[in-house]
């Protein structure tokens, strides 16, 4: 009998210990894909992301000038009321984002010609944790200089200033001016379709499309620019001349 009582009073104490609550934190998906795209005086973050969990409240962007340390999430850019995530958002969806980089807390803009460092995580507030808060790591940091942007018209192709090539439509041909050569990527419909060039094999001419999207460099290749033929009589245009610090444009 005494026997019996003691393996019940083991078997009461198993079970009881077996009912601690047992507290389970979800973990994110970091976001992944990530580009940065440059603009006029601006530049935005492309990234793909999906988070199910009820306490995902948004990402935190990062950004700095010459510089890819940062520390988490110190380093992110705080919201207007000071605090984190840099940006709400509450889609739990596999969604494409692309958010414009806001300034940030000390009011720093992004200046034509600066090489920065970019990159976003996914934030979210849980009370569970010691610190309060659930962040990705950081897995991927890019590089970005925002340029120059304009229009022009006509069969001369001017960016910044600089002549890099004409058009001859009889011919059916884009040619790059002296001290300059260029690369085709075919017809877009996005001015920023290319953004990061892969490789330095340019031309000294190519076909010419409605619609297509070239990029010239000049023969140090220090200086890039980007032109859509976005209608018959005109195009769209984009330079800076800090190619020996970032391919890309």
């Amino acid at each position: 009998m005494k026997k019996i009582i003691f393996f019940i009073s083991i078997l009461f104490i198993f079970i009881s210990c077996s009912n601690e609550l047992i507290t389970v934190v979800d973990e994110y998906n970091p976001p992944y894909g990530i580009k940065a795209i440059p603009g006029n005086n601006s530049i935005s973050i492309s990234f793909w992301s999906g988070i199910l969990a009820s306490d995902f409240v948004g990402f935190n962007i990062y950004i700095k000038q010459g510089n890819s340390s940062f520390t988490q999430p110190t380093d992110a850019i705080k919201n207007n009321l000071g605090g984190y995530p840099t940006v709400a958002n509450s889609t739990h969806t596999r969604t494409n984002f692309t958010i414009q980089v806001p300034p940030t807390q000390t009011g720093q803009t992004y200046q034509n010609g600066t090489l920065y460092y970019v990159t976003v995580t996914a934030y979210g507030t849980n009370d569970l944790t010691d610190t309060k808060y659930i962040e990705t790591k950081i897995n991927a940091i890019v590089p970005v200089i925002p340029r120059t942007e304009g229009n022009g018209t006509g069969n001369t192709i001017t960016a910044n200033s600089q002549t890099v090539g004409t058009i001859d439509k009889t011919q059916n041909l884009v040619t790059a001016s002296a001290g300059w050569q260029l690369q085709y990527f075919g017809p877009q419909s996005d001015f920023n379709a290319v953004v990061v060039i892969t490789n330095k094999n340019f031309y000294e001419k190519d076909a010419y499309s409605l619609n297509g999207l070239y990029i010239f460099s000049n023969t140090g290749q220090s200086a890039l620019a980007k032109v859509w033929l976005n209608s018959s009589s005109g195009y769209r245009w984009a330079y800076h001349n800090q190619a020996s610090q970032w391919n890309g444009i």
